[in-house]
């Protein structure tokens, strides 16, 4: 008999055909095996669903004009089996190392961690600007930081599901909220376990490479859209990352 797996890894698509097969390869070679992949695809036109079917993944399907961050996210969940986690990754996120799972998985020795995530450096088809602010970024949080950081009060950002990881049952008693479609559900899901005295860790060890593929002043315009997810709001495609709607790579980087 096949038991549950303990971590259920959820994947979002649209048009990933140019890093998908590098990340599940990845993930397959994770020193750390007891999980199952779920791919949430949302209309993906390219290879990305060739791609993963070269996978023993489950592939789920959203309508496009369905999509929203955190339906998204609760579609997965509500189709996992784990028995303890739930870890959510973009189909170009790509784990830094082979341990990634593993040491993501260690903070959860401490029965408060309601969740994990690390930092973001960018991959190597990012542009000089996404390349200038991870650097800049990475390098100063090294610098001021230690390995691990503890957090209990939230901020815009917080708990971020570029590379993100929760407990299973404190998302079946309480479920992203699908009023903030547009993004910033991770941080309000995670201010709700604050209130019952739990914490959020940041690892260094739980980063992934990840990308924009924005110039100077997309950068400054994301930036900006961050800022404004302190309320929620609908989920809209973006005119500045307008071939980059939740995993879309521009067309000029695809080979």
């Amino acid at each position: 008999m096949n038991k549950d797996p303990e971590t259920s890894i959820i994947i979002r698509t649209k048009n990933e055909e140019r890093w998908l097969e590098a990340v599940l390869d990845e993930l397959y070679k994770q020193t750390y095996q007891d999980f199952e992949i779920l791919i949430i695809d949302s209309g993906s036109t390219d290879k990305t669903l060739e791609i993963a079917n070269k996978f023993p993944v489950k592939i789920f399907h959203i309508p496009p004009e369905d999509f929203s961050y955190p339906y998204s996210l609760n579609f997965g969940c509500e189709k996992a089996t784990s028995t303890k986690y739930l870890c959510f990754i973009p189909g170009h996120s790509l784990p830094i190392s082979k341990t990634w799972l593993e040491d993501g998985i260690a903070n959860f020795q401490d029965p408060k961690v309601c969740g994990v995530y690390g930092l973001v450096t960018a991959l190597p088809d990012g542009t000089f600007w996404d390349k200038f602010f991870l650097t800049i970024w990475n390098f100063t949080y090294r610098l001021i930081y230690p390995p691990k950081r503890t957090w209990t009060k939230t901020y815009t950002g917080l708990l971020g599901f570029t590379n993100g990881m929760i407990r299973k049952e404190l998302w079946d008693k309480h479920h992203f909220d699908e009023d903030y479609g547009a993004g910033g559900e991770e941080a309000v899901w995670a201010d709700y376990w604050f209130k019952k005295d739990y914490i959020v860790i940041q690892d260094v060890n739980f980063s992934v490479k990840h990308s924009h593929h924005l110039g100077l002043i997309g950068w400054i315009k994301q930036i900006n859209e961050w800022r404004s997810l302190k309320k929620p709001k609908p989920f809209r495609p973006l005119k500045f990352r307008k071939s980059l709607t939740h995993g879309e790579i521009p067309s000029n980087l695809t080979s």
